[in-house]
């Protein structure tokens, strides 16, 4: 497999999917895709593991994305589903691919800011539980860079899929 360019501005390409890499930790980058991929409503409720988003990443979005890189270099990674209010219910999830939470987006938020990324897309991070005042509210990402709360039954919210990559499978185009 020839090796993935990064680009000065920190984006690559992988097909018709362009992503930002936020940087390389242990081995691996981690990358968001720089466009919603779709809209979506996010499910029956809040819970990430079982969405509607997550059942369309996994059948759709993945397998393209392996079939591009290799499934062995898309990396396994914990997708932290702590509530906004502290329920930590949901646990955390184990996946090859997700979509940012609070706490990665908060994290990342000038980066974030530096690509202009345009109207609301989801985060994974719950607003509550139905243990504490209802699974009906999740967390999206303004065009302004506000964080908000949606119904999950909306439809018209964006996704952008996150994923961890080997990282000996990209190369600076400075290189």
């Amino acid at each position: 497999m020839e090796k993935i360019k990064v680009n000065a501005d920190g984006t690559f390409n992988l097909g018709k999917y362009e992503f930002i890499n936020f940087g390389e930790e242990n081995g691996r980058v981690i990358a968001v895709c720089k466009d919603r991929l779709f809209d979506s409503r996010f499910g029956d409720n809040n819970d990430f593991r079982s969405s509607d988003i997550m059942k369309r990443l996994t059948e759709e979005v993945l397998p393209e994305i392996e079939n591009i890189v290799g499934a062995e270099n898309v990396l396994e990674f914990e997708t932290d589903l702590l509530s906004l209010d502290g329920s930590a219910k949901y646990g955390v999830m184990t996946s090859r691919i997700s979509i940012p939470t609070l706490d990665f987006y908060r994290k990342n938020r000038p980066l974030f800011e530096k690509h202009k990324l345009d109207k609301y897309w989801w985060l994974a991070t719950p607003d509550s539980t139905d243990e504490y005042f209802g699974d009906n509210w999740c967390l999206c990402v303004s065009p302004s860079g506000d964080i908000y709360d949606f119904y999950v039954s909306y439809g018209c919210r964006g996704v952008r899929p996150f994923l961890n990559f080997v990282s000996s499978i990209f190369v600076s185009c400075d290189d």
